[in-house]
């Protein structure tokens, strides 16, 4: 009898870790095809047990052809990087008689929405809050523009770095300098800047047949140097703010199948929409962590199988706390110690440990203050590294 397999391809980082731990107790064989190499995280589990380097985005597209493409026993083909799940979905032609994917009906939705403008103006139109928004490039005439503000890229191009993730302006001559910097074919959301009390994720999956399955929400309250959430609860009652239909909705406008997540910024009786990511989120193994495992439920629908007996909805309240670096914001004094101290006490939810798997916790604990360091300074010098970068001609693979 074959055996039904999972391939997962992504970065070596902790959302391919939480994929290999939510499939390593199944009954898939696993395979891990690493983009851009290996930074011993997921490989050091012990439920990677066989992976494969392919350090383009085409070198991965080879392989799976020349190597896993099998019209008997097609494989489940999970990614978590936002510009393999735009390659899957403009290649489902080429990838759907081998592999099940997480993809639109339409080739290129996926790309077509993964850019925040088209996302945004389709959130609108179904209800979601959304903040006020324009777009911007490097002329764009700025001068009605309300401060504070929020500047961020619209896409993500393959053989690019991004300038920045996203720049908070207070007053004009912030923007106008920011603006000096950035590629004359970049396109920006230019938003109103919304003083987030609070972040919400959703995280879900739109089965084969149709249903949306929401495992809960992640309210995260803290961030770390990383720039990433550090501390939060997970739990299965959404907030109230949070419209489930409407998540459905914008679903089922662009047909999607496959793994996802929807971002907020929550501030007083309001959830803001920020984004929804088309692919796993980083997040997924914490709602592992909390009792629900959606990307197993997903491979069962994809392949047509009955996933009624796995659990897709987390089983009650849980505190996450990214167990490596939150405590910078005690060094920081964001927080007291005795308040961390609490808090880490009532965590059960974590970003990298696990006591079972104990190697990929003791291998990012070594470089935690490379880390914190590389992640300062590029948040601070970010746009101006872009720049020399592209001046002497070096792109991303």
């Amino acid at each position: 009898m074959m055996k039904n397999r999972v391939i997962i391809w992504g970065v070596d980082d902790y959302n391919v870790l939480g994929l290999c731990r939510q499939f390593g107790k199944s009954d898939f064989e696993l395979l891990f095809l690493a983009y851009r190499g290996f930074a011993n995280c997921a490989i050091t589990s012990k439920y990677c047990t066989k992976y494969v380097e392919a350090p383009s985005i085409e070198d991965g597209y080879k392989y799976l052809i020349e190597n896993c493409a099998d019209k008997n026993n097609k494989a489940v083909l999970i990614n978590s990087n936002d510009l393999i799940a735009e390659f899957i979905d403009t290649h489902r032609a080429d990838l759907e008689p081998y592999f099940t994917i997480t993809a639109t009906t339409v080739p290129g939705n996926v790309q077509k929405y993964d850019n925040k403008s088209t996302m945004s103006k389709l959130a609108e139109e179904i209800g979601f809050d959304v903040p006020q928004t324009m777009i911007c490039r490097w002329d764009t005439d700025i001068s009605n523009v309300k401060y504070p503000c929020i500047l961020k890229p619209s896409h993500q191009t393959q053989g690019r770095y991004n300038e920045f993730k996203f720049k908070i302006c207070t007053k004009p001559s912030q923007l106008k300098n920011t603006l000096r910097f950035v590629r004359h074919d970049s396109e920006f959301l230019l938003q109103q800047y919304i003083p987030k009390e609070k972040d919400i994720l959703v995280y879900g999956a739109r089965m084969a047949d149709k249903k949306v399955c929401l495992a809960g929400a992640l309210i995260r309250d803290r961030f770390c140097g990383t720039g990433e959430s550090s501390h939060g609860l997970i739990t299965a009652n959404l907030p109230a703010c949070v419209n489930a239909y409407h998540i459905e909705q914008f679903l089922e406008k662009i047909d999607y199948y496959g793994l996802f997540s929807v971002e907020y910024g929550m501030l007083g009786d309001k959830a803001y929409f920020f984004e929804v990511n088309l692919r796993n989120d980083g997040t997924s193994h914490f709602f592992y962590q909390a009792g629900a495992n959606i990307p197993l439920a997903w491979a069962y629908s994809s392949l047509g199988l009955d996933y009624s007996h796995i659990p897709t909805v987390v089983d009650g309240d849980h505190y996450y706390m990214d167990e490596i670096y939150d405590i910078q914001n005690v060094k920081e004094g964001k927080i007291t110690k005795t308040q961390w101290e609490k808090e880490r006490a009532e965590a059960t939810v974590f970003k990298y440990y696990d006591k079972d798997d104990i190697a990929p916790y003791e291998a990012m604990s070594k470089i935690k203050t490379k880390k914190l360091l590389m992640g300062s300074l590029v948040a601070k010098y970010r746009i101006y590294i872009v720049y020399i970068l592209d001046k002497l001609g070096l792109k991303r693979k």
